[in-house]
């Protein structure tokens, strides 16, 4: 079959987890005595002092912009402190070695450090511009200040939050998506990268990075914000945890599987490896540019779809490399077959909406695997 000329949409298609007809099916809630959080009053001086020594990360591995404010917003953060104005709580995660992690504060913590903790003469140090009120400190670094004000900014009182270490995993996970409100919040993939440091995280980002990842989706998954981490994710909870065992809400099972995998031998991981590469390898081979999209209302292929995605590569997966040579030899049979299961309005409907569901996770696996055996058995 011909595929050298379809017209295809690029990117990733929004994904509707949990429809009106499909509320979220949550599992057990954690218990309130594993929420471990203390509160630490400290002053400008004391967060200064740490950013200056890198005891608080403001780019750890997972990727966000400490940046996004203009010179104009920040100076007007340090025009605050001036007139003391009172900044918003700030929330942090404790690691092993006692650095800090920002889950909420960013921004802020990033204008302080522009204006306080860098040398003076380094070109990124931050000059008061475009002040609301006190004009008199224009095109002023904080050395420039009087002394007065400079010890009134370092004794301004600021209010820290701080997830202290043991607390579960889950539970980091909970807090995270609840508290991290900054000009950028965190993606589910990047929280998890956070909260599960170590093997996990690892082996996220060396098979989301890998050229097979790459080829597979045709490069059309945006890394910036770890995207491609999501769907592996994705792939290692269907393919190591199975179908038997999802119970409805799609986090806690991507959550389950980043936490067995912290725990995972390395011939596990080594398998898990192997068999995502040799997924990515058949699913590039077999469907090109189609792999993973839906044919929209006009005959045109969509942007990737992520129930398509690891339906198909966990399908494969499961599969010996026997089998899946067998269904690149006879891929013509395989895509008709394929077509017509993505013209199939239930089946189409599954892939699109409500698909976090029991029944429609079950029903695409289903249908998808049924269509490889039924390829496998025709001779």
């Amino acid at each position: 079959m011909e595929m050298g000329n379809i017209e295809i949409l690029e990117g990733v298609e929004e994904e509707q987890l949990y429809s009106s007809l499909h509320k979220e099916e949550r599992v057990e809630p954690f218990d309130p005595k594993d929420v471990d959080i203390v509160s630490e009053p400290m002053v400008v001086s004391n967060i200064v002092e740490q950013l200056k020594y890198n005891d608080i990360l403001l780019e750890p591995d997972f990727q966000r912009h400490p940046d996004l404010w203009s010179p104009k917003q920040q100076s007007r953060l340090i025009e605050s402190l001036i007139i003391r104005i009172p900044l918003p709580t700030f929330y942090f995660d404790r690691l092993e070695d006692d650095k800090l992690i920002v889950v909420d504060g960013l921004q802020r913590l990033y204008t302080l450090k522009r204006f306080m903790a860098l040398d003076e003469d380094d070109p990124d140090r931050l000059v008061l511009t475009e002040l609301e009120y006190l004009k008199e400190y224009e095109d002023k670094k904080f050395e420039q200040l009087p002394a007065i004000i400079q010890r009134r900014i370092k004794q301004q009182p600021l209010m820290a939050y701080i997830i202290r270490q043991g607390t579960p995993d889950k539970v980091r996970t909970s807090i995270f998506n609840r508290i991290n409100t900054g000009g950028l919040t965190l993606e589910p993939a990047e929280i998890k990268n956070s909260v599960y440091r170590g093997q996990a995280a690892s082996l996220l980002r060396e098979l989301a990075h890998s050229e097979e990842f790459v080829k597979a989706t045709r490069n059309k998954i945006d890394s910036s914000r770890m995207m491609d981490c999501e769907f592996v994710n994705r792939f290692l909870a269907f393919y190591l945890l199975g179908i038997k065992h999802y119970s409805g809400n799609l986090e806690d099972y991507l959550n389950d599987v980043m936490i067995r995998l912290q725990k995972e031998s390395g011939s596990t991981i080594a398998k898990c490896r192997i068999d995502f590469l040799k997924a990515m390898k058949y699913s590039a081979c077999i469907f090109e540019d189609i792999a993973f999209r839906k044919i929209n209302s006009n005959g045109k292929y969509g942007r990737i779809n992520k129930p398509l995605f690891d339906v198909v590569t966990v399908s494969l997966a499961k599969l010996d490399e026997k089998d899946c040579k067998k269904l690149l030899y006879k891929k013509n049979e395989l895509i008709e077959k394929y077509t017509e299961l993505l013209l199939d309005s239930k089946f189409v409907d599954i892939i699109t909406r409500g698909t976090a569901t029991i029944n429609n996770v079950e029903g695409r696996y289903k249908a998808i695997q049924k269509i490889f055996q039924e390829v496998l058995e025709d001779d």
